[in-house]
């Protein structure tokens, strides 16, 4: 009835995405694919049509996500690889146009956990404790501007949780055991508030419990 309208586009980007959610979450993965591309199409005709405006680039950022997400369950780690870096570069963009606002910075660690994650399962141990590193430097910012939030502390807790992982695999028992103990003390620190946050879920603290058991 109205055409392929920015506005109209959009929200048809935004159901295929609910979409893909469900079929990923169903492990229909091929399914999940199609309308996460689907979507993605619409997001970069999108951009060609209204330019690199900040609810532009990222909702495209958000699209190539979804798309790296389901890559990365297939373990077409090439291909996740691909998008993930391709949503990190707009979400940096974002960052130099915005500045260091709370969202910029959280998005943007959310890309480098993302990238961080395809680098360790590639066995690509020393990229992915860079972009970790990254990812904790970010959310140490956070923390620091904004407190003992719920969001803040687990944020914080899973940064540190993977840091140690990759840490572990390197055979950097002192570095993982460190960040194991600074995740579980935070997580934790999250735990107690959830008396003021009833829709939050608690963080494992046992999980991290037996990481530090192990190494010890």
């Amino acid at each position: 009835a109205l055409g392929d309208s920015p506005e109209v586009l959009r929200d048809l980007s935004v159901s295929l995405n609910k979409l893909g959610d469900v079929e990923r979450q169903s492990g229909r993965l091929e399914a999940a694919r199609g309308v996460y591309e689907e979507s993605l199409e619409l997001r970069r005709q999108l951009q060609t049509t209204l330019g690199d405006s900040p609810r532009v680039l990222r909702d495209l950022s958000v699209s190539l996500n979804n798309l790296g997400d389901v890559e990365r369950q297939s373990s077409r780690l090439e291909a996740a690889r691909g998008v993930y870096e391709e949503s990190l570069e707009l979400r940096r963009q974002l960052q130099t146009t915005l500045g260091d606002n709370p969202q910029v910075l959280r998005d943007l660690s959310v890309s480098l956990n993302k990238l961080g994650d395809v680098e360790r399962q590639s066995g690509r141990l020393d990229a992915a404790r860079g972009v970790y590193e990254e990812s904790l430097d970010l959310r140490r910012q956070l923390h620091a501007a904004l407190g003992d939030s719920p969001e803040v502390l687990r944020d914080l807790s899973v940064s540190l949780d993977k840091l140690g992982d990759v840490e572990r695999q390197n055979g950097r028992l002192d570095a993982a055991r460190a960040a194991y103990a600074e995740a579980l003390e935070l997580a934790r620190r999250f735990n107690q508030l959830l008396d003021n946050s009833a829709n939050t879920v608690a963080l494992n603290t046992e999980s991290l419990e037996q990481k530090s058991a192990h190494i010890a």
